[in-house]
């Protein structure tokens, strides 16, 4: 049975305050993405400690880091450095906070046909090295915005890397807006499958524009992934990744999810996300 958590700015950037909604949920886990209008990249070792404290101090872990690693052009050749230095750096804190996941992404869409996927398979290489020898794991999603546009892509760069340390996130609400894929359940599932390696929960509305929904008024079958899950005996975590708001958010808080503008509303979209699964989809219980 799978485990179940939050990335926590989508109620707060108050980490102690998401904690406590989570425990009133009866979640397990505490997945980090922002926290204090910084990301786990920019936070400092007294950042890391107070992460780590709050997480213990809630009986919560922390199930995974929601980085922003290579969600940048592949030629910022600068910011790639700063990515790989970052990443470097994270694997001494993924120990201390008893992690190993941290979500990563394959560069911004080049919109090329894939001519530049051995480049992109290259830039990977250092990283499933480094994985390897911190027994994490790197985790991606299908996401419009990268190279990895959809599910089929995302397959795709899997096969090309070829490396056990590098999985996926089964993020069916992103496939929405590629109205070209398949439907994210079941036709994406089965697909993603085998590298399955981490859950994102949110809803989409089918579409070009991205349309966070409301779960159950968007696109995924979430009856059919939670049974499919449980079905499978997927005992990795599923993480509530809201993203609706009843104030639409701006594109640009959409492509970079970070800080308080991100975070502006998040607590009762997110209560109502939570009502949800626990009433309609009885997330949480086994079959």
């Amino acid at each position: 049975m799978y485990k179940t958590s939050v990335i926590t700015d989508e109620i707060s950037q108050d980490l102690p305050f998401a904690a406590r909604v989570a425990r009133e949920y009866g979640l397990q886990g505490l997945e980090i993405r922002s926290v204090n209008e910084k990301n786990p990249f920019q936070m400092n070792a007294d950042d890391l400690r107070f992460v780590k404290q709050i997480a213990d101090d809630s009986g919560l872990e922390i199930c995974c880091v929601s980085s922003p690693m290579f969600k940048c052009s592949l030629d910022d050749l600068e910011t790639r450095r700063a990515h790989m230095d970052s990443f470097r750096r994270m694997m001494d804190t993924m120990h201390s906070w008893n992690t190993k996941l941290i979500r990563c992404f394959n560069f911004f869409n080049l919109h090329d046909g894939g001519k530049r996927t051995p480049e992109i398979v290259d830039a990977f290489q250092p990283v499933a090295d480094i994985a390897e020898d911190a027994g994490v794991t790197v985790v991606l999603e299908s996401e419009p915005s990268v190279n990895a546009v959809n599910i089929a892509e995302l397959v795709k760069f899997f096969k090309a890397v070829g490396r056990r340390e590098i999985g996926a996130v089964y993020d069916p609400g992103n496939e929405a807006v590629d109205v070209t894929a398949p439907l994210p359940y079941p036709d994406g599932y089965e697909l993603l499958k085998p590298y399955i390696r981490h859950v994102h929960v949110k809803d989409m509305l089918r579409g070009e524009i991205e349309t966070p929904a409301l779960i159950g008024e968007g696109t995924v079958d979430f009856h059919g992934v939670f049974a499919a899950l449980k079905r499978d005996k997927y005992n990795g975590w599923c993480s509530l990744e809201t993203h609706y708001r009843m104030k639409r958010l701006s594109d640009e808080d959409l492509v970079r999810p970070q800080g308080s503008s991100f975070s502006e509303g998040g607590y009762e979209a997110s209560r109502l996300y939570l009502d949800r699964l626990r009433d309609v989809y009885h997330w949480m219980e086994e079959n």
